[in-house]
């Protein structure tokens, strides 16, 4: 993110600075959960309050699992938000059992 092309020289991916410079704002987080548990996403009762200490528990351990690979970036930082994000999709759902779309004509489980 901070250098594509230093993976691919022909990238055309632009650069995102600020996912690695900026801050993640965690101010809001216990509201939006609020919010999500009224449109019906089954957080438990009680975890807007404890929804920031499991954020940066799990962006403490993104962060020192990138600092085994020789990369220095701080648990608040927007780019490991970006990573926690990415490393769940679709972890609930085969989690849970359900069936995920078919792949060239085969059933990814």
């Amino acid at each position: 993110m901070l250098n594509p092309q230093k993976l691919n020289a022909q990238s055309i991916m632009p650069v995102y600075k600020w996912l690695i410079a900026d801050d993640l704002d965690m101010s809001t987080t216990p509201e939006k959960i609020r919010v999500m548990q009224m449109l019906g996403v089954p957080y438990p009762e009680g975890f807007d309050k404890i929804a920031n200490d499991d954020l940066m528990k799990q962006a403490s351990s993104i962060s020192a699992d990138l600092k085994t690979q020789g990369i220095d970036c701080a648990p608040n930082k927007e780019i490991i938000a970006l990573i926690a994000y990415l490393q769940r999709l679709g972890v609930d759902i085969h989690s849970a059992g359900l069936p995920t779309a078919a792949v060239a004509g085969s059933t990814v489980k």
